[in-house]
């Protein structure tokens, strides 16, 4: 009676498609779908939830990859797709804007298109801004443009308690208490419910060139990397594949029909380059070729300013995912691992994980955003996979994740804990760290409601 008007569903699709996301994780259903539409509905549905002790679980369109949606512990999905707002004026002098959590970050940059400005941040999937707050995204622009998390003035959240935060404020800087905004920021949905967000702009660029390159070993390709951006080149991005998926990306697009599935079966950097006049991005290039042939011995250095050419350079990044997928008889979802090194330790990291896929023969795609060291390996499923083969591609995923510390880098860059990470916070930041957690939990969410099971074990 509290909520006359609010979106309720029980129906099967519903609470399946609410409880698995695009994770390799198996699906667990919440009891119901509940769809809110002001921050009002969302206070309310939290405060009956929290007297009767239903979980909660926040949901933006579910393209999360670590179990983050999971209704693990039954209870109720909150789905936000309500919170379709963009506050748009009609003039975008300050760089920002203001949008429901619900918005999709494509949705956004369609609204923007005649404004000349852009959100940058684009982790692949069409998510929600609001999502892409919660498991602390990035993507393949963040080595120029930053993460989620540099891309944020703002947010409305929704507490344990009901309590209503504004945090974080328009200005560009902010040293004013706590900072509330990095709080949320990553926290899954277990802290609290994000209702809206003030996000960061940038200018569309006007001079952008792509380009590719090849190398005799991914190890080359990957100190190259390194180097283009320890010599202060701003590249806007910088893509490694393995040559095991190049292989993959050719024999899917000659299946597809698909142009450019002729690629040589080397490992490749897929570069992007803007600046503010051809001649400055013309620098950017040269400079790049220069590292990648005389210091690494790259071939085939191919670039281009049109956009439909730059368009079919980058055809092999954009569609992996899918050609990995493809390439294993049978396969339908993958586990897909995101380790995060400092820069100076990617290349080993991502050879050694090359060698132990091929080791634990195994179907495995090496790629990674080698700007900013963040690396991704596709290891498509079956559903009849064995016991044996599965413990395989779970001793990779753990052997990356154990070089990955010992490097000093992260367990996850950009795809958050989930339930799926949970068990390697305490070797990433040892027992004090994943104390200080569980206090902040506890502290805001003492009944354990909100999106229980994830990020930080209670017990």
């Amino acid at each position: 009676s509290a909520l006359p008007n609010l979106q309720v569903s029980t129906n099967a699709y519903d609470l399946e498609s609410h409880g698995k996301g695009e994770s390799f994780h198996p699906t667990e259903r919440p009891n119901a779908v509940l769809t809110p539409s002001s921050t009002d509905d969302v206070v309310a549905i939290i405060g009956l939830c929290v007297e009767q002790r239903v979980p909660i679980i926040p949901f933006g369109v579910g393209t999360s990859l670590e179990g983050h949606v999971a209704a693990i512990n039954g209870g109720v999905s909150l789905d936000m797709s309500l919170f379709s707002s963009i506050e748009l004026p009609d003039e975008l002098e300050d760089g920002h804007v203001r949008v429901g959590a619900g918005v999709t970050r494509l949705r956004l940059n369609e609204a923007l298109r005649h404004t000349g400005m852009q959100f940058m941040v684009d982790p692949g999937a069409d998510a929600t801004i609001g999502g892409m707050v919660a498991c602390g995204a990035s993507g393949t622009a963040a080595v120029k443009y930053g993460t989620i998390r540099e891309n944020i003035l703002a947010l409305e959240c929704v507490l344990p308690d009901g309590t209503v935060a504004q945090c974080g404020t328009k200005a560009l800087k902010n040293s004013a208490g706590y900072d509330l905004v990095g709080l949320m920021t990553g926290s899954e949905g277990t802290l609290g419910v994000v209702t809206n967000i003030t996000v960061k702009l940038h200018p569309i660029p006007e001079n952008v060139t792509a380009a590719v390159c090849s190398f005799k070993n991914l190890h080359d390709a990957a100190e190259a990397a390194s180097t283009i951006l320890m010599c202060g080149v701003p590249v806007e991005r910088v893509e490694l594949l393995d040559a095991s998926s190049i292989g993959a990306f050719n024999k899917y697009a000659k299946s597809n029909g698909y142009e450019g599935g002729d690629m040589d079966l080397k490992p490749t950097l897929f570069l992007e380059f803007s600046g503010p006049s051809p001649a400055a991005v013309d620098e950017q290039v040269q400079m790049t070729q220069s590292i990648c042939a005389d210091e690494y011995g790259a071939s085939d250095f191919r670039f281009t300013k049109s956009e439909s050419e730059r368009k079919h350079l980058w055809a092999a990044r954009h569609k992996l995912y899918y050609a990995a997928i493809n390439s294993r008889p049978g396969a339908k979802s993958a586990l897909v691992t995101d380790a995060c090194v400092p820069l100076s330790k990617f290349a080993d990291l991502v050879t050694a994980t090359a060698e132990n896929v091929q080791a634990l023969n195994v179907t495995g795609f090496n790629f990674g955003h080698a700007g900013d060291g963040n690396f991704h390996c596709i290891l498509p499923l079956c559903d009849g996979d064995p016991d044996d083969y599965l413990d395989r591609v779970h001793t990779v995923n753990d052997n990356l994740i154990r070089r990955t510390i010992e490097a000093g880098g992260t367990c996850t860059g950009e795809h958050g804990v989930g339930y799926g990470k949970m068990k390697y916070l305490g070797k990433q930041y040892g027992d004090g760290g994943v104390e200080f957690m569980r206090k902040i939990k506890i502290a805001l969410d003492p009944q354990n409601v909100m999106n229980p099971g994830k990020v930080v074990p209670l017990k």
